[in-house]
Protein backbone atom coordinates (compact mmCIF):
# COMPACT_ATOMS: atom_id res chain seq x y z
CA UNK A 1 0.00 0.00 0.00
CA UNK A 2 1.02 3.67 -0.99
CA UNK A 3 1.31 6.39 0.70
CA UNK A 4 3.06 9.56 0.90
CA UNK A 5 4.07 12.23 3.42
CA UNK A 6 4.91 15.89 2.28
CA UNK A 7 6.32 17.83 5.28
CA UNK A 8 7.95 21.06 5.13
CA UNK A 9 11.57 21.30 6.51
CA UNK A 10 14.15 23.63 6.78
CA UNK A 11 16.57 20.22 7.77
CA UNK A 12 19.09 19.25 4.81
CA UNK A 13 18.45 15.69 3.65
CA UNK A 14 21.55 14.09 5.96
CA UNK A 15 20.08 15.65 8.98
CA UNK A 16 15.95 14.29 7.92
CA UNK A 17 17.62 11.03 7.34
CA UNK A 18 18.77 10.36 10.50
CA UNK A 19 15.92 12.46 12.23
CA UNK A 20 13.55 9.72 10.56
CA UNK A 21 15.40 6.87 11.64
CA UNK A 22 16.26 7.74 15.08
CA UNK A 23 12.15 8.33 15.24
CA UNK A 24 11.38 5.21 13.50
CA UNK A 25 13.81 3.36 16.34
CA UNK A 26 11.75 5.29 19.01
CA UNK A 27 8.27 3.92 17.80
CA UNK A 28 9.54 0.34 17.60
CA UNK A 29 11.67 0.31 20.68
CA UNK A 30 10.18 -2.13 22.50
CA UNK A 31 9.65 -5.07 19.28
CA UNK A 32 13.89 -4.20 18.57
CA UNK A 33 14.59 -5.35 22.06
CA UNK A 34 12.27 -8.54 21.91
CA UNK A 35 13.49 -8.64 18.17
CA UNK A 36 10.15 -8.41 17.02
CA UNK A 37 11.21 -5.51 14.25
CA UNK A 38 14.16 -4.63 12.55
CA UNK A 39 14.77 -0.39 11.16
CA UNK A 40 17.33 -0.17 8.91
CA UNK A 41 18.60 2.70 6.16
CA UNK A 42 19.67 2.04 2.65
CA UNK A 43 20.52 5.39 1.70
CA UNK A 44 22.39 6.30 -0.95
CA UNK A 45 23.40 9.67 -3.12
CA UNK A 46 20.12 8.98 -4.85
CA UNK A 47 17.57 8.15 -2.44
CA UNK A 48 16.97 8.19 1.44
CA UNK A 49 15.32 4.67 2.53
CA UNK A 50 14.84 3.91 5.95
CA UNK A 51 12.48 0.69 6.52
CA UNK A 52 11.31 -1.30 9.17
CA UNK A 53 9.67 -4.57 9.56
CA UNK A 54 6.41 -2.93 8.82
CA UNK A 55 6.58 -0.26 6.19
CA UNK A 56 9.50 1.87 4.38
CA UNK A 57 9.96 5.71 3.75
CA UNK A 58 11.38 7.30 0.34
CA UNK A 59 12.98 10.71 -0.17
CA UNK A 60 13.90 11.17 -3.99
CA UNK A 61 17.07 13.28 -3.73
CA UNK A 62 17.50 13.75 -7.76
CA UNK A 63 14.12 15.47 -7.75
CA UNK A 64 15.26 18.73 -9.73
CA UNK A 65 14.12 21.86 -7.65
CA UNK A 66 11.39 22.95 -10.77
CA UNK A 67 9.76 19.27 -10.03
CA UNK A 68 9.90 20.17 -6.50
CA UNK A 69 8.27 23.67 -6.64
CA UNK A 70 5.76 22.47 -9.31
CA UNK A 71 5.09 19.78 -6.75
CA UNK A 72 4.62 22.44 -3.46
CA UNK A 73 2.46 24.73 -5.56
CA UNK A 74 0.39 21.92 -6.66
CA UNK A 75 -0.16 20.98 -2.87
CA UNK A 76 -0.53 24.40 -2.23
CA UNK A 77 -3.03 24.81 -4.32
CA UNK A 78 -5.41 21.77 -3.62
CA UNK A 79 -4.86 21.58 -0.13
CA UNK A 80 -2.88 24.72 1.28
CA UNK A 81 -0.31 23.43 2.37
CA UNK A 82 3.15 24.42 2.17
CA UNK A 83 5.30 21.30 1.50
CA UNK A 84 9.24 21.19 0.12
CA UNK A 85 9.94 17.50 1.30
CA UNK A 86 8.06 14.54 -0.51
CA UNK A 87 8.27 11.38 1.41
CA UNK A 88 6.92 7.93 -0.66
CA UNK A 89 5.39 5.20 2.16
CA UNK A 90 5.35 2.17 1.03
CA UNK A 91 3.59 -0.13 3.62
CA UNK A 92 4.18 -3.86 3.93
CA UNK A 93 0.00 -5.30 3.21
CA UNK A 94 0.62 -8.38 5.85
CA UNK A 95 1.68 -5.70 8.36
CA UNK A 96 -0.53 -3.06 7.40
CA UNK A 97 -2.29 -2.63 10.83
CA UNK A 98 0.79 -2.43 12.63
CA UNK A 99 2.32 -0.38 10.52
CA UNK A 100 0.13 2.09 10.22
CA UNK A 101 0.06 2.86 14.20
CA UNK A 102 3.51 2.88 14.48
CA UNK A 103 3.65 5.61 11.43
CA UNK A 104 0.67 7.61 13.45
CA UNK A 105 3.26 7.79 15.89
CA UNK A 106 5.94 8.83 13.55
CA UNK A 107 3.58 11.88 11.93
CA UNK A 108 2.88 12.65 15.71
CA UNK A 109 7.13 13.25 16.42
CA UNK A 110 7.11 15.25 13.30
CA UNK A 111 4.23 17.50 14.45
CA UNK A 112 6.19 18.09 17.36
CA UNK A 113 9.22 19.11 16.24
CA UNK A 114 8.27 22.06 14.20
CA UNK A 115 5.58 23.74 13.22
CA UNK A 116 5.54 23.45 9.54
CA UNK A 117 2.82 22.65 7.14
CA UNK A 118 2.11 18.33 6.60
CA UNK A 119 -0.28 16.23 4.35
CA UNK A 120 -0.75 12.56 4.25
CA UNK A 121 -2.08 10.67 1.31
CA UNK A 122 -3.15 7.68 0.25
CA UNK A 123 -4.16 6.73 -3.61
CA UNK A 124 -7.10 8.80 -3.60
CA UNK A 125 -7.35 12.07 -5.02
CA UNK A 126 -7.89 13.89 -1.00
CA UNK A 127 -5.50 13.86 1.77
CA UNK A 128 -6.06 11.68 5.08
CA UNK A 129 -4.46 14.35 7.41
CA UNK A 130 -3.10 17.85 6.75
CA UNK A 131 -1.14 20.64 9.17
CA UNK A 132 -2.20 23.94 8.09
CA UNK A 133 -0.76 26.88 10.01
CA UNK A 134 -0.48 25.13 13.39
CA UNK A 135 -3.45 23.54 13.04
CA UNK A 136 -4.38 19.10 12.72
CA UNK A 137 -7.23 18.70 10.37
CA UNK A 138 -8.26 14.44 10.35
CA UNK A 139 -10.74 14.49 6.96
CA UNK A 140 -13.95 12.74 7.82
CA UNK A 141 -14.94 12.22 4.29
CA UNK A 142 -13.77 9.04 4.43
CA UNK A 143 -15.14 5.28 2.88
CA UNK A 144 -15.47 2.71 5.22
CA UNK A 145 -11.82 1.13 5.04
CA UNK A 146 -10.35 4.41 5.85
CA UNK A 147 -12.61 4.85 8.49
CA UNK A 148 -11.54 1.96 10.50
CA UNK A 149 -7.62 3.17 10.30
CA UNK A 150 -8.60 6.79 11.12
CA UNK A 151 -10.41 6.19 14.47
CA UNK A 152 -10.38 8.24 17.44
CA UNK A 153 -8.38 5.55 19.28
CA UNK A 154 -5.75 5.25 16.52
CA UNK A 155 -5.48 8.87 16.43
CA UNK A 156 -4.57 9.17 19.82
CA UNK A 157 -0.96 7.87 18.81
CA UNK A 158 -0.04 11.14 17.30
CA UNK A 159 0.14 12.74 20.53
CA UNK A 160 -1.14 16.08 19.23
CA UNK A 161 -4.79 18.09 19.06
CA UNK A 162 -6.27 18.02 15.75
CA UNK A 163 -9.94 18.87 14.48
CA UNK A 164 -11.78 16.94 12.45
CA UNK A 165 -13.31 18.34 8.91
CA UNK A 166 -15.09 17.16 5.76
CA UNK A 167 -12.03 17.88 3.35
CA UNK A 168 -14.66 17.46 0.25
CA UNK A 169 -17.65 19.97 1.59
CA UNK A 170 -16.36 23.05 -0.06
CA UNK A 171 -15.80 21.01 -3.65
CA UNK A 172 -18.39 21.20 -6.16
CA UNK A 173 -18.71 17.05 -6.98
Amino acid sequence: MDFWLCIGSNLPKEELRKLLYNMMCEVLFVELIDYEAEVWDWSDTQRVRIGCTYFSMSINLEDEDDYIERYRKANFEAYGVDTNVFISIQFISRTFDIGWLKMLEVIGKLLRLNDKDLVVEDDTSYPLIKRIKRGVLINTHLDEYKANYLTKENLELLNYPYQEDDFFKDRSL
